[in-house]
């Protein structure tokens, strides 16, 4: 027999119409505090915004161009050619130039602020502020006042005056500069007139012809003589090398010959051997003994003995003449060398005290020329402050001229009641939250609901007929005998709970592994439980399931959920494959399931299909346990581990008085018992 689904009722002991009456009245008293609140908070806002008073803006931007690099050699010229933005900023905005601009305003604009008359500059100060945009030598000045014809105006004076003001200081800056660059050449031309005549006297005392020390007759005799020393000493070293060697070679018994003897000896060794040639070539004809009676023969024979014995005398003649030679040659040169010392010593003392004289006027030049280049200086430099005197003056041009601003700057009006309207929208949503929070009405009793449920026999609380064993399926069945079960409705804060029809109907929908996995979550798995289920969790011998992987739970199955589950055939797969599979196949997942349930509530017509998923089934058994009354410390064994805040949602559900024991209680859902349902 089928369970109805129990729904939510009003609070016990209240009627429709009271409910709704009380609800109009809580509506009424929240829109009238929100209205309240929202009113007044925006009606202050707004007041206070605009009734503050505009503040104008005038802005007006300038353009510092530097002078011209100018020639900066003494502190007075480098002072006057300096430009500093940053001193610029500062000048603008003083005391001084506030004042002179506040005079010239007072004779030419009719309305003025209000200013005190005692300090001017300072209320002019806080209404100015001038700021150098980066990176640029713009320079942005920017008045604030209620008055925006004023404040044009006072830029434009502002200007104007600091114009002046520039152009006199550099001015002034100028005219000192100039006076005493003028002093400083003058001075300079004195002082060179001096040294000049100074180097002239000197230079005439002790003759001094120039600076070129060669163009000096001294130290040109000096440098003369210094050459000619050298070039005798080179003589003396060459002639004594070459007496050295010329000694050397007679002492070794070695033939030296002078240059002019050499024809001579040429000649006879000539001679000498045309005879002994002529002597080989007859001493193949004839006999030696012939040789010597043959007249013709001795002759040839004692004349080349003569010509020996004469290149003999001839080379002994040259060794002995070149020996005198070097020998005279040596002491020539030692003589010419000791004559040139002797005068050179003689002028060193006169070539010591020109060479101080000539220093001592190379030094006077010097100091001639130096004074001469500063001199020099001076008057490029008077004549370049004269000639550009106008392009040491920084120029100031306006890049945006000072205009009256059509607008206020602040306060923003629009944004400020914007903001005004939000206060008060947060305001009135606050002050309602914090009355609702005090005019809360009292929490109600559940209300009770009557359900028809099959009542096993060992409630022991009502009188109807036992439960008889069924020894098929190992359960208790509950006898035909209906009776009345006092149930809860579900709080809120747990899943959708599905009454006995939607189960049916969702089971009539669904395919061969989803109507497992329905009926194994109906008899008390989880989501996590099913999806990892394996084939060797299922011992079809016992009826049971291996659910929560190690240690995890034994779960008793009905002959009924047996037969759904898939895998009875040999050829199923491994024991370890996956007991479940999705659509296309692979192992099914949580979002599998979910995605399947979904699915199926829709193709079943069920209400509010978005809420069946595997936890609203999971909560529909445990609900179906917990109104039967069993204990909940026999309850997670069966279902698995439950929330703290679950079991006191739970707690509500359950009958009063005793707990009864899970052997008690029908563990199985009467849409699994049904035919239609395997």
């Amino acid at each position: 027999m089928k369970r109805p689904y129990a729904r939510r009722q009003p609070g016990f002991g209240d009627s429709g119409v009271d409910a709704e009456e009380r609800g109009r009245r809580a509506n009424r008293r929240r829109f009238t505090v929100f209205a309240a609140v929202f009113v007044v908070v925006a009606i202050v806002g707004l007041v206070y915004d605009f009734s503050r008073p505009a503040i104008y803006e005038a802005t007006a931007r300038l353009n510092f161009v530097p002078a011209t690099a100018q020639r900066a050699d003494n502190a007075a010229q480098a002072s006057s050619s300096q430009f500093s933005l940053r001193d610029e900023v500062e000048f603008l905005t003083s005391r001084p130039l506030l004042a002179t601009v506040w005079e010239r305003l007072k004779t030419t604009s009719a309305r003025l602020p209000v200013i005190s008359e005692a300090d001017p500059a300072s209320s002019l100060q806080a209404m100015l502020s001038a700021t150098q945009v980066p990176g640029t030598n713009v320079v942005l000045l920017q008045a604030r006042g209620r008055q925006p014809a004023f404040l044009a105006a006072f830029l434009d004076r502002l200007v104007a005056a600091y114009r002046v003001s520039l152009a006199d200081r550099y001015r002034s800056a100028s005219t000192g500069t100039l006076s005493d660059v003028g002093d400083e050449a003058k001075k300079l031309e004195a002082t060179v007139l001096a040294k000049r005549q100074e180097a002239d006297a000197f230079r005439a005392r002790y003759n001094i012809v120039s600076l070129e020390r060669d163009e000096n007759q001294i130290l040109s005799e000096v440098k003369g003589t210094t050459a000619a020393l050298n070039a005798a000493n080179d003589k003396v070293v060459a002639a004594e090398t070459r007496l050295n060697t010329l000694q050397d070679a007679q002492a070794a018994g070695q033939s030296v010959t002078r240059a002019r003897d050499n024809p001579t000896l040429v000649s006879l060794e000539q001679q000498a051997i045309a005879i002994r040639a002529e002597l080989r070539e007859v001493a193949r004809t004839f006999t030696p003994e012939y040789m010597k009676i043959d007249p013709r023969i001795r002759s040839l024979r004692e004349r080349l003995a003569e010509i020996d014995q004469q290149i003999v005398a001839q080379r002994q003649t040259s060794q002995q003449g070149a020996l005198q030679e070097a020998r005279e040659e040596v002491s020539s040169s030692r003589a010419a060398v000791a004559t040139l010392r002797r005068q050179l010593s003689t002028n060193q003392q006169s070539v010591q005290s020109f060479t101080s004289r000539f220093n001592e006027y190379r030094a006077l030049q010097e100091e001639l020329a130096r004074v001469e280049q500063l001199r020099q200086k001076a008057v490029e430099r008077q004549a370049a402050l004269e000639a550009e005197d106008s392009g040491r003056t920084p120029k100031v041009e306006a890049v945006e001229a000072a205009s009256i601003p059509g607008s206020p700057a602040s306060p923003l009006y629009v944004r400020d009641a914007a903001i005004a309207v939000i206060g008060a929208l947060l305001a009135g949503l606050v002050t309602m939250g914090i009355v609702e929070l005090f005019n809360r009405p009292p929490r109600q009793p559940a209300a009770v609901i009557v359900q028809q449920a099959w009542s096993p026999v060992a409630m022991g609380r009502h009188d109807g007929p036992a439960l008889a064993s069924n020894p098929s399926h190992g359960l208790l069945e509950a006898a035909s005998v209906p009776t009345a079960v006092p149930a809860l409705a579900a709080p809120l804060s747990l899943p959708r709970e599905l009454a006995t029809s939607e189960l049916a109907a969702l089971l009539d929908n669904a395919g061969r592994d989803l109507r497992a996995a329905i009926a194994l979550l109906l008899m008390g798995l989880t989501r996590a439980d099913v999806v990892g289920l394996r084939r060797a969790d299922v011992d079809r011998a016992s009826g049971s399931v291996h659910a929560g992987g190690s240690p995890g739970r034994q779960v008793a199955l009905p002959p009924q959920v047996v037969g759904m589950l898939p895998g009875n055939d040999a050829a199923a797969g491994p024991a370890d494959a996956p007991l479940l599979a999705a659509r296309n196949g692979a192992p099914m997942t949580e979002a599998d399931l979910d995605a399947a349930l979904l699915y199926a509530a829709h193709d079943a017509g069920l209400d509010e299909p978005d809420e069946v998923d595997a936890a609203a089934l999971h909560h529909t058994y445990v609900a179906f346990l917990v109104r039967q009354g069993v204990r909940f410390s026999e309850l997670v064994d069966l279902v698995g581990a439950l929330r703290a805040e679950a079991l006191a949602d739970y707690r509500q559900l359950a009958p009063a008085g005793a707990r009864r024991s899970m052997d008690s209680v029908d563990r199985v859902m009467p849409v699994l018992r049904e035919p239609a349902a395997g």
